[in-house]
């Protein structure tokens, strides 16, 4: 089948021009802002497989629907998002300290840019729908759009973060304030929002920030245990990651019985465990090995629009639009033309929101 050939071309993207360490030595740009920038890069592509690999071989999917071939997608896009957020924060943190007049219009700045791409895309999708008289359940705005949750999730962090070191002095009370902030997020979205992917990875921009903030000591201690923390962390992610993503086929073969409940909180506490190890694991990785190129340096610097822009041509030419029991509006039954449909469109569009939401705030992003 022609879409096993994007699996070589995914290793091609990540590891074309990179360079392995020698012995003793160690990637001292494991963290800078073009390691970072490729690693997301990289992740947003991932997330493009995630989202369309749901539409195609999601096991919650009906079986005459499903069709394999991007199954090792299905349930990975949380631990691309951990990333993000891990990013988001170490980046904050470090501009924080390191840019002058960081906090000078921190709203146009910071927040703007995140709602305005957010918003168009919102509404093309609105407009497609009563074009097309798509039925759509309450509430719309989220049923409408189901990937917006990112955008609420990321501005509340930056709100959290502008509360914990703008107006908040002092550092370490800034850090209690930020965790504080982190899970009172997560009591709110446990107690009202529609899934676990609302709050699952989030508590990674606080772990990206204690990062930024204690850099030297921690890299430190994680080129002393290397080894045997590579070993953990591949170990834990991977039952963490297998816990929280096949709960329901691992409880029955155990002889269990399936609770919806308990089937909830274990997801939950599953990936956000294996959250946290799998962006252990690629900061240590990235000690050894240090990834860049061109491609990866240029989708890095457009991550976000990727990640609003790519939903909706998943929709367009998926078996159905957003209402999985309607009909389809240009339904491509290719697996391979239909990642192609996707992802092709998707990239300049999002360059293009990028260089007018830039323009509009004023930002060189």
């Amino acid at each position: 089948m022609l879409v096993y050939l994007y699996y070589p071309l995914l290793l091609l993207l990540l590891f074309f021009g990179a360079r392995v360490c020698k012995k003793g030595e160690w990637n001292e740009d494991v963290l800078s802002f073009g390691t970072t920038k490729a690693f997301l890069g990289f992740c947003s592509i991932i997330i493009i497989f995630h989202h369309c690999s749901q539409r195609l071989c999601a096991p919650w999917l009906a079986p005459f629907r499903i069709v394999h071939g991007l199954d090792a997608f299905v349930f990975v896009g949380y631990l691309c998002v951990a990333v993000f957020f891990f990013c988001s924060g170490y980046g904050m943190f470090t501009a924080s300290k390191s840019k002058e007049g960081f906090w000078n219009k921190f709203f146009v700045k910071r927040i703007l840019p995140v709602i305005i791409p957010a918003t168009i895309i919102w509404l093309v999708f609105f407009v497609i729908e009563k074009y097309k008289k798509v039925h759509i359940e309450k509430p719309l705005w989220i049923n409408t759009y189901d990937y917006i949750w990112y955008i609420p999730a990321l501005i509340c962090m930056y709100l959290v973060f502008y509360l914990s070191f703008r107006i908040i002095k002092n550092e370490k009370a800034g850090i209690a304030v930020l965790i504080a902030g982190v899970v009172l997020y997560s009591v709110v979205c446990f107690l009202f929002s529609p899934g676990t992917w609302w709050y699952n990875t989030h508590h990674l921009f606080a772990a990206g920030v204690i990062t930024a903030r204690k850099k030297d000591k921690i890299i430190s201690g994680l080129k002393k245990g290397y080894v045997p923390l590579i070993v953990i962390m591949t170990v834990i992610t991977a039952l963490a990651f297998a816990w929280a993503s096949y709960y329901y086929q691992l409880i029955t073969a155990m002889g269990g019985q399936y609770n919806d409940l308990a089937h909830g909180i274990t997801e939950l506490f599953g990936q956000k465990i294996s959250a946290l190890t799998f962006v252990i694991l690629v900061v240590l990785i990235g000690m050894k090995i240090k990834i860049g190129n061109k491609v990866l340096s240029f989708l890095g610097t457009i991550t976000l629009e990727i990640y609003l822009v790519h939903p909706l041509f998943v929709q367009l030419f998926g078996f159905a639009f957003v209402n999985e029991s309607g009909k389809p509006l240009y339904h491509i039954q290719n697996q391979f033309l239909y990642l192609a449909a996707v992802i092709l469109p998707a990239i300049p569009i999002a360059w293009f929101l990028h260089k007018g939401v830039s323009f509009i705030c004023g930002k060189k992003r």
